[in-house]
């Protein structure tokens, strides 16, 4: 799988020149404009990173007065367009590995984003620091574990973690009404972290999970697919959106107790 993405980005960039912006539109939606750096960043923006259909999809369920949590915003093609729909609402980006946030952060500028607040720690169960393996805004995702694969994260950043409910039990967050998680198998670790937030005890849950599963990566952190999805279940969720793409599993879950 690794070798065919790096061989459609070679296809994909070739003869671009960087840095360079590029203008997204989409309808219902002002231009979003990002600051591209690398190939990389390429596929993530002008690629949607593979996942054009799963990031339409995902701005046709927000509402203008929604509040959502993008844990593992990266340059932010999902969140800059959620804070064009919460137009009423406002979006946390939650984004640690610190050249991406600073390619976030520009960004959100470049596309006069005025309801976004970009949060520097990682979601976790975990109140404490972590070791992010990550190459920057040009490698692949970082992750929160060692990813033995060809072309996985191999540079190192210590990194504040902490669980989501510790966050709102101080006040510090306000309470969410959308989840989209996308963290290379940290998954497991960012919900159970957000087991208050799940079980209502700061008000009312969330109304939709979104979240990006990763067979290969899950065991690194303790987990399966199958233990994620019964954990979401059991907090009162049910998929109503799916799509599978390479060896990860797009879910959209839906809370009906």
């Amino acid at each position: 799988m690794i070798h065919r993405l790096l061989r459609a980005i070679k296809r994909r960039v070739a003869g671009r020149r960087y840095p360079r912006a590029e203008t997204l539109r989409h309808a219902n939606l002002p231009p979003l404009t990002f600051e591209i750096h690398s190939p990389v960043e390429d596929i993530r923006v002008t690629g949607y990173g593979g996942e054009r259909e799963a990031w339409a999809y995902f701005l046709t369920i927000l509402r203008p007065t929604d509040v959502i949590f993008d844990v593992g915003a990266s340059v932010g093609l999902y969140a800059i367009a959620a804070a064009a729909v919460a137009t009423r609402g406002a979006v946390y980006a939650f984004e640690p590995d610190p050249e991406t946030r600073t390619r976030l952060i520009r960004n959100a500028e470049l596309s006069m984003t005025h309801n976004l607040t970009i949060i520097d720690w990682a979601a976790s169960d975990q109140d404490g620091h972590g070791t992010l393996y990550t190459d920057g805004a040009s490698g692949f995702a970082p992750s929160l574990a060692p990813q033995d694969r060809p072309g996985g994260p191999k540079g190192q950043a210590l990194v504040r973690t902490r669980p989501v409910d510790d966050a709102l039990a101080a006040g510090e967050l306000p309470l969410p009404s959308v989840l989209k998680i996308d963290i290379e198998g940290a998954e497991a670790a960012c919900l159970r972290g957000c087991a208050r937030l799940l079980a209502g005890a700061f008000g009312g849950p969330p109304r939709l999970i979104f979240v990006e599963l990763h067979p290969l990566f899950l065991p690194g952190f303790g987990a399966t697919v199958a233990e994620v999805r019964d954990q979401i279940a059991r907090a009162g969720y049910h998929v109503q959106w799916q799509q599978e793409r390479d060896q990860q599993i797009l879910c959209c879950y839906e809370y009906m107790p």
